[in-house]
């Protein structure tokens, strides 16, 4: 991006709304060219006939195949791109099971419909230019002609393809939705766009060939099963139409060339939605740069982090503040001395929605901690997590040196201190009470849902089904995990170079509160993380017994917490870092002191 001075190109209004919404159009033209050079690729691969020796690379690059394919491959991809477009999402729901999946599907009818349909019929129109260009006169013709083979007949080979073509349309689709692919992978904060396409395209094109050969030889063998009557179906379908009265000769099953053209263009073919797929991710989530088109670049971004209708446009305002506080230091300065504002300064702003984010995380994890502790107490009720936005009230914590020591006497003392504060720490065990049906299916869809699962529950398989679903769901304290780590990660830096760029001091006085909300929060993850632990030794003890296990599934639940503390440990430790030679002016609570003083010893 070519970056001009604001007052040459600045926005008469600075809601970010409305600019984010003009960057994300001018980002979906932007793909729309980038696919144009994706299909050229694909076309000449789609060309490429190693019969000709090495010179069928260089008849490629210009032939007329390659530019027919292209055509077809680029109107495909931008429709692949539109669907990105219209139902993306960037709020995670992570399952880590088959049956909370099929629910999520079943509960979006329209999106699923226009998903699986619209892949089925880009992958049909992509079969039908292959099949003309490499399969000759009969794989592009339905029925046999009249007069060979008697009658006209129904093509065997061409009714396989289009059943093979559904099947790869289909199960693109239902991957994609089941595996939260339509999630939107925010990439680095100042990773490059050509760096990013070249590190993914090798992945590109494994996940495509080894998602076509699964297809194709599962395809395989189902037809191989169940194609002849399949196939006498749709011939006594057509004969209420057509005078047909024999079947077509030939199994195309049988044929090795029709197995490795169904292999080549269902390749082909995936490849260009994949392609398509990663342009989209890279080029709508790479960083927005807004301060450099709006008169008033504070307020703008400040909108943004406050716009909580679109998750979008709220994602890319906080990978915009993380951005600009890791590498912008003049923007960093003016957030941090921008004190003349109505609703406080800025920084009490920026401060507030980051803390929020941190605080709301911190209060679904103690929720969905407490709704365990008593779901395994007899007789005990289910804790209800807090409303979203609206974190649970903490515990004021009342101790007789309340008035506050200096931090000098704390590092002082702080063995002694450490020593005293130090308790046996009692296991959790985390145990999500809410029902795999609840609050979300309503009316028939519940009934339907409820009655297929008591249907489950009847067999062995089924039970097996609806308990692994129940530990493998994942704590919804991270549905907006990538928020989380650049709020931390913005909060903290700003607290960090406030040494250095605050003038007026407005920081220094919440210092003890942005500490407070972290630890908190720091505190939350260490317990998530010794319940995933004592789940995951109580999930292999009752494998050993015939048991369900814990409720938590370690491969879909532990990389988050872990990763997490993570952040949050290494927030605070640069923290410490910076201020190491001011700690003992600050005039921290003794309980806050205590936890610092780890970091302080470099012992957490």
């Amino acid at each position: 991006m070519v970056y001009r001075n604001a007052r040459d190109q600045a926005v008469a209004s600075a809601d970010f709304a409305k600019l984010g919404q003009a960057v994300l159009q001018k980002r979906f033209v932007r793909a729309c060219v980038y696919q144009l050079g994706a299909a050229y690729i694909v076309g000449v691969l789609a060309s490429v006939n190693l019969r000709n020796g090495p010179l069928s690379v260089g008849l490629a690059l210009f032939s007329l195949h390659t530019l027919l394919y292209t055509a077809a491959s680029y109107v495909c991809g931008v429709a692949v791109l539109v669907l990105h477009a219209q139902l993306f999402q960037v709020v995670r729901a992570p399952h880590g099971s088959h049956f909370p999946r099929l629910q999520r599907l079943l509960r979006s009818p329209g999106g699923t419909f226009a998903m699986v349909g619209g892949f089925v019929g880009l992958s049909q129109a992509m079969f039908v230019v292959h099949a003309w260009m490499f399969g000759g006169r009969v794989a592009w013709l339905w029925l046999y002609p009249e007069g060979q083979y008697g009658p006209p007949q129904l093509n065997p080979g061409w009714l396989a393809s289009w059943v093979l073509a559904a099947a790869v349309g289909a199960g693109y689709a239902v991957q994609l939705i089941t595996e939260e692919r339509m999630q939107l992978a925010f990439p680095s904060v100042e990773q490059s766009r050509i760096h990013t396409i070249k590190r993914r395209l090798p992945a590109s094109v494994a996940r495509a060939f080894g998602f076509a050969a699964a297809v194709v030889w599962r395809f395989w063998a189902a037809y191989f099963v169940f194609g002849w009557a399949f196939y006498r179906a749709a011939c006594g379908v057509l004969a209420r139409v057509l005078a047909t009265s024999s079947y077509g000769v030939g199994n195309p099953l049988l044929s090795a060339s029709a197995v490795v053209f169904w292999l080549h263009s269902s390749t082909l073919v995936v490849l260009t939605w994949e392609l398509a797929h990663q342009l989209f991710e890279i080029v709508s989530t790479e960083p927005t740069h807004i301060n450099e088109l709006s008169c008033d670049r504070n307020l703008c971004l400040l909108n943004g982090l406050k716009h909580e209708e679109s998750p979008m446009i709220q994602h890319l305002a906080y990978q915009e503040l993380c951005r600009l506080t890791e590498f912008g230091t003049e923007q960093r300065a003016e957030i941090l001395n921008d004190i003349d504002r109505l609703g406080g300064s800025m920084w009490s702003q920026v401060s507030a929605q980051c803390i929020a984010v941190i605080k709301t995380a911190t209060s679904q994890l103690q929720a969905e901690q407490g709704a365990g502790a008593d779901a395994k107490k007899p007789g005990g009720a289910a804790v209800l997590p807090p409303q979203s936005g609206k974190p649970a009230a903490e515990p004021i914590v009342m101790s007789a040196m309340s008035g506050g020591a200096p931090m000098m006497d704390i590092l002082q003392q702080h063995r002694r201190q450490r020593d005293t504060a130090a308790g046996p720490k009692a296991p959790a065990t985390v145990v999500l009470a809410q029902n795999l049906f609840e609050p979300e299916a309503q009316g028939l869809e519940k009934y339907v849902l409820t009655t297929l699962r008591d249907a489950l529950l009847q067999s062995a398989v089924g039970q097996r089904i609806l308990s692994r679903s129940h530990r493998a769901r994942s704590t919804m304290a991270f549905a907006n995990f990538q928020l989380q780590v650049w709020a931390v990660r913005s909060l903290m830096r700003l607290v960090e170079c406030s040494l250095e760029e605050d003038k007026y001091g407005v920081v220094q006085g919440d210092i003890a509160k942005v500490l407070e909300t972290l630890f908190a929060y720091l505190a939350a993850l260490e317990k998530c993380m010794l319940s995933v632990e004592s789940s995951s030794s109580a999930a292999a003890g009752a494998a050993g017994l015939g048991g369900n296990g814990g409720a938590f599934n370690v491969q879909t639940s532990a990389r988050q917490p872990w990763v997490m503390a993570q952040v949050v440990r290494c927030a605070i430790y640069a923290f410490t870092t910076r201020f190491y030679l001011h700690l003992e002016a600050l005039k921290l609570p003794p309980k806050l002191g205590r936890q610092l003083q780890k970091f302080a010893d470099f012992q957490a």
